[in-house]
């Protein structure tokens, strides 16, 4: 069966367990503050199918493209490891995003990144899962739709699935231009910001860029051509954006965190908290230059007050 690989949000949509938010762990080594998180994950409840919890476009985009090929969805989450999407999972608060206030980062020694995180909740009985799941067709695919930060997290995961040496692996990204490892770097799909585009039949934000590739590939390439190679693949998705134009890039007003922050509060309600929507208010309706990193961080500040009012 083919594997869809994602990654999982900041939103959800159910509160995180007492147990479970990462500002509340004591900082030390970084496999004190794993053992810590890794017990208090035990002790948690599970609430929810992990298809269920996370929130927003990139999660929508990633469940249409699991259904309309019956893949295996598995989750990349930085509080959990693999998740598979039909698994029942308790809600939680922690990221790996420096901004935010239950960044786990906060709480390792200088220096510690990303990746030693990742190898703290991740363990070799999830890719065993995964890897059982591919093995039972040799001509599944493992789709990977990750941002780059979790593109980089998971390298070595994906070189040791083997996929790649056999074929079958193939990546989407935000960008053409991400430094992948030699191994991994001949399956990226060559999408670029023309899917985003107005000639584009999925447009959206950098934040859910990769699924919205993800989508497109699976509904307009991959079933077209199943039995398809990299280098098929690669063309179609080469000529689908032949007679796509460039998105005009505007050049909008720059503003200090204090004043997104109050036009984020002002309008949290009319947006139903959707970052997604919010983004798009800012950028088309007040012409507001925001990078799309800075505001996720100052959207989750405002979630969090949001969510403990």
């Amino acid at each position: 069966m083919t594997v869809i690989l994602t990654a999982c949000t900041m939103r959800k949509r159910f509160s995180p367990d007492v147990l479970l938010n990462a500002r509340t762990i004591t900082a030390g080594t970084t496999h004190s503050v794993g053992e810590d998180w890794r017990d208090r994950v035990r002790r948690a409840e599970p609430q929810v199918l992990a298809s269920d919890l996370y929130a927003g476009r990139s999660m929508a985009e990633a469940k249409a493209a699991a259904r309309a090929i019956g893949a295996k969805l598995t989750i990349a989450s930085a509080g959990l490891g693999l998740v598979p999407a039909d698994m029942k999972i308790p809600s939680y608060n922690l990221t790996v995003s420096p901004g935010s206030a239950d960044s786990i980062l906060r709480k390792l020694p200088p220096g510690a990144n990303a990746y030693d995180w990742w190898m703290e909740v991740f363990s070799s009985r999830q890719a065993e899962a995964v890897s059982t799941v591919l093995q039972g067709n040799s001509q599944a695919l493992l789709l990977v739709s990750l941002p780059h930060s979790y593109l980089r997290m998971l390298t070595p995961l994906l070189i040791s699935l083997s996929t790649a040496n056999a074929g079958r692996l193939r990546i989407m990204t935000a960008s053409t231009k991400v430094d992948l490892a030699p191994a991994l770097k001949p399956f990226l799909l060559p999408y670029d910001e023309r899917l985003d585009g107005p000639d584009s039949p999925i447009p959206g934000t950098i934040g859910d860029y990769a699924p919205r590739a993800l989508r497109h590939f699976v509904s307009n390439v991959l079933l077209d051509n199943p039995q398809g190679n990299i280098a098929d693949h690669a063309a179609s998705v080469r000529s689908r954006q032949l007679e796509w134009r460039i998105p005009e890039r505007k050049t909008g007003k720059r503003v200090g965190d204090q004043e997104v922050l109050k036009l984020l509060r002002d309008n949290w309600a009319m947006a139903n908290g959707s970052s997604t929507k919010l983004l798009r208010v800012f950028r088309d309706e007040m012409n507001i230059a925001c990078e799309q990193g800075r505001f996720a961080r100052l959207a989750a500040i405002v979630r969090n007050e949001v969510a403990t009012r």
